[in-house]
């Protein structure tokens, strides 16, 4: 496959090709819509040897790439722009892809109810959802996921209009990881962190989030993952450091979200240390914002950009009891002391100490309103057991 169109809300804003072993995009000469923060609009083609960073961004990994191969390379090949095609509309994100001079095509849509979804224990039902919906799942990460459209109810029974979720399962090299993300989660939030619906499923099988690139009109928002504003690859994920990132925040979030952003980074960061996360990597980390017309030759777009609420939160170390964190800090991989983390928040992030303590204090109390949720998971699912205590000893015994 050499030429694929790309789209953005039915409006074609440009071509991606392949020629030999370069790639190339080049926006259409009538259109008002850059592709990305990284890429304005201009007359001359973008060329990556690989694919560009943000094409990148959405590219399925592990399973869910090894699912989308063997049902398609026969048939159609298994290179990139391949699997951008006939991942078609069913992106994170705006942005859309169609073979040269074809349209976009509407996908498939899930029959269950959120409901039933998380009642099910059919332990083969993400298997299933994996065989029907990965030719639509354009959604990174090597954990197991896809994306679905299906329905809502509220308490009295009516339906409400079709929504847009992330199913994720996990291989048996990391068991009841999703209770290990339903808790991280559930911390995050209780700290006051912005994240989107999530739940588990009866069985503990499933983690269903809400998709956040998509508002309550059901329009697609702009995701940029920070590979993407580092420009960098999927495989170079771990090879940044938190100044960076924080670097980032500071180079595209609006002005007058920047403040929130930056408190809001340092206090995940924080929640990443205590939890010993060390997947927290570039791809772990977004920003969004409606569309970015006359975003032309480097001129920053007059569109609000906004921090991404926080996703992928999990605890590492109770599966890789030496893992280190993802991105450096001073240098370092290491997991930080409070006095570190303290000079990050104040040099880098622009925080107060009193900013900070606030910080502190937050995490403090979502800690204690959520450490009895590991006793209650244990409890409804016993396979969590030897997980959560190890959960429960990082948080409770784990020196600042």
């Amino acid at each position: 496959m050499a030429n694929i169109d790309v789209y953005t809300h039915g409006e074609k804003i440009g071509a991606l090709q392949k020629e030999q072993e370069k790639h190339l995009f080049s926006y259409a000469l009538d259109s008002n819509t850059a592709l990305s923060l990284t890429m304005p609009i201009r007359l001359e083609s973008y060329a990556y040897d690989s694919l560009h960073p943000f094409f990148q961004m959405n590219m399925p990994e592990g399973r869910l790439r090894e699912a989308i191969d063997k049902a398609t390379a026969k048939a159609f090949g298994s290179d990139d722009l391949t699997v951008l095609v006939l991942l078609g509309n069913n992106q994170i994100g705006s942005i859309n892809y169609t073979l040269a001079g074809m349209l976009p095509k509407a996908d498939d849509t899930f029959e269950l109810s959120l409901e039933n979804l998380l009642k099910n224990d059919d332990v083969n039902l993400f298997s299933q959802l994996l065989n029907r919906f990965a030719m639509q799942s354009g959604v990174a990460g090597v954990q197991p996921k896809v994306l679905l459209d299906i329905q809502e109810k509220d308490l009295d029974r009516v339906t409400y209009p079709i929504s847009s979720y992330i199913v994720k399962s996990w291989g048996n090299e990391f068991p009841e990881l999703a209770c290990n993300e339903f808790f991280c989660l559930s911390l995050a939030k209780e700290s006051g962190l912005d994240v989107s619906p999530f739940y588990l499923s009866e069985s503990s099988k499933l983690l269903i989030t809400k998709r956040f690139d998509i508002d309550d009109t059901g329009r697609s928002l702009g995701f940029e993952d920070f590979c993407v504003l580092q420009g960098k690859s999927t495989k170079q994920k771990y090879d940044a450091s938190l100044e960076s990132c924080a670097n980032t925040i500071s180079l595209f979030i609006s002005i007058e979200h920047k403040q929130k952003a930056l408190y809001d980074f340092f206090k995940l960061t924080v929640l990443n240390i205590l939890l010993r996360n060390g997947d927290a990597h570039l791809k772990n980390y977004g920003v969004l914002y409606q569309d970015l017309p006359d975003y032309t030759q480097g001129t920053m777009p007059k569109a609000a950009i906004t921090f991404s609420p926080v996703f992928d939160i999990v605890s590492t170390t109770p599966y890789l009891a030496n893992d280190t964190m993802a991105l450096s800090l001073t240098g370092s991989k290491r997991w930080p002391k409070k006095k570190v983390l303290l000079q990050f928040g104040k040099q880098h992030c622009g925080l107060s100490n009193k900013q900070m303590e606030q910080v502190y204090k937050e995490i403090e109390q979502a800690k204690i309103a959520c450490l009895p949720l590991l006793s209650e998971l244990t409890d409804k699912h016993k396979a969590f057991g030897e997980i959560a205590d190890k959960m429960q000893q990082l948080l409770t015994v784990q020196a600042s």
